[in-house]
């Protein structure tokens, strides 16, 4: 460790050294009512070669490095304004230079748009991925996100970024506080085309929650734009081993200080689930092997509707709604032979028959202001959310047993879940001169869950009876108050923003039945944030500089609502999930130091140090061979991860954007009682490519793939997935038909092994996850406007 930090110093000083030659133009961006401009491309050539030495997509200010006694061509341009052309010439300090920028003055309905935003760029402490490429093969905003390059989603709906703790999914900026299944079934819900951007954030500062230990994703849905009327058509049809049909239809609305939207999305699919496993059975030498095939038939209505509306140039007031239905079935054959591991003679034959009907919806709706406070950028935020989750689920089963022949075992139940959430926020940002900002903001943050279900048993006997291991009733309720500081400065070519960020946790959780049983949590917790930015140097004469920083932060995993509820959930006769009402936060303190260019991650290694870690387990009867899958607070991890990024930047015929990432864990703890010490590493790479073979035909390949590795105690063999779609379009670009192939090389499934304490198991995992789709879209009205090229005495944007 002393070693990591002498070197991270003498590298920071170097870049000191190196950066202490060069001056700074710093260029401030408003627009004609000195709001801050926002995606303004910033380009500065040298005179008199005109030699491109920067070009950056800003907000509002940018610094740009250059040199004494040199003259330069300032070109900045943004959609829909009038491009800005100056020429200077720096003497011997550094200069300030006030822009403004004024929207271009015309009818724009005969003028055809263009504007390509970049897959993926850097704001602040988050990498932004544009959503529209990765949809346009999607079906839903679970297969956008497991095509957002850098994140990988396992087949439980873990997200992961850096590290093997899954990162917080967010919703427009609002942790939905749902298990892995019920999120992924809430992000099977939400159509494709609903998704604007996903937004990354792997090292979170003090203003976001501290539950993000894994970092966080933020799903940002599609609002309404702000010009005229417009709207948008889709159709689609995808089929793999089954079908998915879907349509829907956005109209959006833009009167001058009113703009407000309305969309419709109907979803038709069909999906399948193979699960293959064998698990040995150590005090008979029994091999219990599985062969379960589940489909999962489903229709979805989602509908999103919402206004903004612009009181004074300073001050707006936004308020959106979302609903979502959903009815959905399940059909389970499982199939289960017990053999003699010896001898192999077959001692049991089994088969579980399982039929789930399901009903869910989900209702989130916002209301959010904001307050320019001056032309420097400060601000004041407000917003209130309130979100509504139910999950009605039916199920009947029947076990019938051919060895030794026995009378089927049948049984049936009803579970319902409701969670209610409510958010009050609210942040302020203040900007000073001289590059001194200070954030400040609260949370307040309310969870109300209630779960019931009531099962009945029949033993062959005609005798339908109360089935009193599964019938529970579970209440419970999570309120986080959280209130955070932090600034930031820049001195002598360092930036440093230190935070840090107080929560209030109080959970309370109460089994009625089938006993009385209560849990309690209270705590105050404080987490620290520090983060240190510097330049470095330039390498192979690039116009812009490499970038060091560095971060340093704690973070708190609160077990959630499903996984303290004690209620054993019915799998297969030989399966359960249940809850661990026992369970115990687990803190992390993250060290990171990233490099990166012209805001985009380039190179970070980092190391996560992991207390009071809680895993998923399963521990198995191994007289009744039935096993328990749960939770448990198993010691401590520590891991050490390196990210290499790189790619060629958008704008030519062809760009690509490629990584890959290692990380290597060390866990130390006890499990079943016994010494738990096991070390492991494993690889990630991830893709992006795409061709501009016409000005109306081009072709998106995406792709990931994770070398075998560890995940909550299972072995995961190597798996991947590549995604290819052609996109084509007609009438002035109008009309957009996209053609895609999801797991091209059907290789996204898994295979596992399982060998900790008494469980010996291995199996694998898959999915209709192989499809070829086509879809046809189609956009009415007036388009955003596309940006004219103007003539100057200057060099174009293509040198």
């Amino acid at each position: 460790m002393k070693r990591y930090l002498r070197c991270t110093i003498a590298l920071l000083l170097y870049g000191f050294t190196v950066r202490s030659q060069n001056l700074q133009l710093h260029v401030e961006i408003r627009d004609d009512k000195q709001s801050p401009v926002q995606n303004a491309t910033v380009s500065l050539y040298q005179l008199p070669d005109s030699s491109l030495k920067f070009r950056k997509v800003v907000s509002a200010d940018v610094n740009i490095p250059v040199n004494s006694q040199t003259n330069y061509l300032l070109k900045i341009s943004v959609v829909g304004m009038e491009t800005h052309t100056r020429n200077l010439f720096i003497a011997d300090s550094s200069i300030n230079i006030p822009v403004v920028l004024h929207p271009v003055v015309g009818n724009l309905g005969g003028v055809t748009v263009v504007s390509k935003k970049p897959l993926v760029k850097q704001e602040d402490d988050k990498t932004i991925v544009e959503a529209e490429p990765l949809a346009n093969s999607s079906t839903n905003a679970y297969e956008v996100l497991e095509k957002t390059p850098g994140a990988i989603v396992d087949q439980d709906g873990n997200v992961y970024l850096n590290s093997t703790i899954p990162a917080t999914v967010y919703i427009n900026g609002r942790e939905m506080k749902l298990s892995s299944a019920d999120l992924t079934s809430l992000l099977k819900s939400l159509p494709a085309g609903s998704v604007s951007k996903i937004e990354i954030l792997r090292t979170p500062s003090a203003k976001y929650d501290a539950a993000s230990s894994g970092g966080i994703i933020n799903i940002v849905l599609k609002k309404g734009v702000k010009l005229g009327t417009s709207g948008s058509a889709n159709i689609a049809y995808f089929q793999g081993v089954y079908a998915t049909q879907t349509a829907g239809v956005s109209i959006n609305r833009g009167t001058g200080k009113v703009n407000s939207y309305l969309s419709y999305q109907f979803t038709r699919r069909n999906n399948f689930e193979e699960l293959n496993s064998d698990r040995f059975i150590s005090r008979d030498t029994s091999l219990l092997t599985q062969r379960s095939y589940t489909t999962y038939p489903y229709v979805n209505n989602y509908i999103s509707a919402g206004t903004d509306i612009t009181f004074t140039k300073k001050f707006n007031l936004s308020y959106d709604a979302r609903f979502s239905y959903n009815k959905g079935n399940s059909y389970a054959i499982n199939a289960i032979d017990i053999t003699n591991g010896l001898s192999n003679n077959l001692l049991g034959k089994n088969e579980s028959d399982i039929n789930n009907s399901n009903k869910s919806t989900y209702f989130s709706n916002n209301i959010s202001s904001k307050y320019k406070i001056d032309s420097l950028g400060s601000e004041w935020t407000a917003q209130v959310d309130y979100s509504y989750y139910s999950n009605n689920n039916g199920q009947d089963y029947r076990n019938l047993s051919y060895l030794p022949l026995k009378n089927p075992v049948s049984g049936d139940g009803s579970n319902l879940n409701r969670k209610n959430i409510l958010t009050a926020q609210t942040d302020l940002t203040l900007k000073f001169p001289e590059k001194f900002t200070v954030e400040a903001g609260a949370k307040f943050s309310f969870s109300n869950s209630n779960n019931s279900s009531a099962y009945f048993k029949d033993t062959g006997n005609n005798n339908r009876f109360v089935d009193v291991y599964q019938t529970n009733t579970f209440r419970y309720k999570e309120t986080v108050g959280a209130v955070y500081l932090q600034a930031s400065k820049t001195i002598w070519g360092f930036t440093i923003k230190p935070g840090v960020r107080l929560e209030l946790t109080d959970i309370n959780g109460r089994q009625t039945v089938p006993k009385d049983t209560v849990l309690s949590i209270r705590r105050t917790d404080v987490f620290p944030y520090v983060y240190l930015k510097h330049n470095l140097f330039r390498i192979f004469n690039f116009p812009s500089m490499l970038v060091a920083n560095i971060v340093i932060r704690k973070s708190i995993k609160r077990p959630y609502y499903e996984i303290l509820n004690p209620y054993p959930r019915y799998v297969d006769q030989y399966l359960f999930d249940a809850g661990n009402p026992k369970l115990k936060p687990q803190f992390t303190t993250n060290y990171e130091l990233n490099i990166t260019y012209e805001d985009i991650p380039v190179i970070a290694v980092g190391i996560n140090d992991t207390k009071d870690i809680f895993s998923n387990v399963t521990y198995q009867d191994p007289v009744t061979k039935i096993a328990y899958r749960t939770w448990d607070n198993l010691g401590k991890n520590k891991e050490i991860y390196a990210r290499l990024v790189g790619g060629l930047p958008p704008g030519g015929k062809f760009f690509f954007y490629l990584g890959g990432q290692y990380n290597y864990n060390k866990y130390e703890g006890f499990y079943q009682g016994l010494p738990l010490n096991y070390k492991r590493g494993s690889w990630t790479f991830f893709m992006f490519q795409e061709w501009k073979l016409a000005r109306t035909l081009t072709v998106n390949m995406q792709g990931f793939i994770r070398t075998k590795g560890l995940q909550n105690l299972y072995e995961l063999n190597t798996f991947g997935g590549m995604f290819v779609s052609a996109n084509k379009s007609f009438l002035k670009k109008k009309l957009n038909v996209i053609l895609s192939v999801n797991d091209l090389l059907r290789t996204n499934h898994v295979s596992f092994k399982l060998q900790q304490g008494d469980v010996n198991a291995s199996g694998e995992r898959i999915n209709d996850t192989r499809r070829i789709g086509l879809t046809i879209r189609y956009s009415f009205g007036i388009k955003p406007k596309e940006e004219k090229k103007t003539n100057f005495e200057g060099p174009s944007d293509s040198n």
